[in-house]
């Protein structure tokens, strides 16, 4: 018994040891994937009507199946239109997102607020989307379409770039992780059945919960990588553009507002008239008294 005993710790000491040696290899080696941009990669654009077209995508899915590497994809925008669209268009492509089923598109976050002076506030959007491969090119191209009143020509795409990373070794990283977990798993299991001390099968229960919580946590790790790997990242930014709606913005508010200008107007005459009239008997009487003395200076 005391054999028995002995052995199930010393196997459970070189299997814990083996299994932080390689969890210590894999982080050095995790390591070594960083990401490249790759702007010829990122599909190219051409000018139609004042907006930025993007080319069907490239199905990278099956690129990566035939070579075996594994990317995830980031790609950023930003698109400027005139102030008055920024809330539409940012809504538009919100509610596309969020009800287009065919496009399989998820929401990563979304924030739209309004900076500068109340009576002159400038719109700020910013919207992140996770898509499949083939729904990239669609939903730009539905990104940059005008909106009802708008001019095409005022709808540019200013910027994109595209980030590709190389993420095959940590998917092998984990595979090989999982299965050596998985392993010493059932290991630990199969000591755990042979019987010995109190002390020793704790100890043995404690490896087999520690090492069930660690198969958890990378499993959880493999799905998040693989949805990443399925779909890319787009982050959009919409930016304000000088326009020459938005140079014709302040008369048109003017104009509008022209009661209201001409009442504030008439308030400022009538503070001016009504801040004069107690300085006028003072005026007076300084008027009077110069030209007494002017006179009796004459007459001298």
């Amino acid at each position: 018994m005391r054999r028995t005993s002995v052995t199930i710790l010393l196997c459970a000491t070189a299997l814990t040891a083996c299994g932080q040696e390689e969890q210590q290899a894999t982080a050095e080696g995790r390591v070594a994937d960083t990401p490249v941009v790759m702007d010829a990669m990122a599909p190219a654009a051409a000018p139609m009507g004042g907006a930025y077209m993007a080319e069907p995508e490239l199905k990278r899915g099956a690129q990566q199946a035939q070579s075996g590497e594994s990317y995830v994809y980031d790609h950023n925008m930003t698109v400027s239109m005139a102030s008055d669209f920024i809330r539409l268009r940012f809504e538009r492509a919100r509610d596309k997102c969020q009800n287009d089923a065919v496009l399989k598109c998820k929401i990563m976050s979304a924030s739209f607020q309004l900076l500068g002076a109340p009576d002159a506030p400038l719109p700020v959007a910013h919207l992140t989307v996770a898509l499949p491969h083939d729904s990239v090119g669609p939903f730009e191209q539905a990104l940059t379409e005008p909106l009802p009143n708008e001019n095409k020509d005022d709808v540019l795409v200013k910027a994109r770039t595209t980030t590709a990373q190389n993420v095959t070794s940590q998917v092998k990283d984990l595979d090989a992780r999982l299965a050596q977990l998985k392993n010493y798993r059932d290991r630990m299991m199969e000591l755990s059945k042979r019987g010995g001390k109190t002390e020793d099968l704790i100890k043995v229960e404690s490896e087999i919960s520690q090492t069930q919580a660690s198969i958890e946590q990378i499993e959880a790790q493999q799905r998040d990588l693989a949805e990443r790997i399925a779909k890319e990242n787009l982050s959009i930014s919409f930016e304000a553009q000088s326009t020459v709606s938005d140079a014709m913005q302040p008369v048109r508010d003017v104009w509008q507002n022209s009661l209201r200008v001409m009442a504030a107007s008439g308030a400022a005459v009538l503070a001016l008239i009504v801040g004069i009239i107690p300085w006028i008997p003072v005026f007076l009487a300084g008027f009077f008294a110069v030209r007494w003395l002017w006179r009796r200076a004459t007459r001298a």
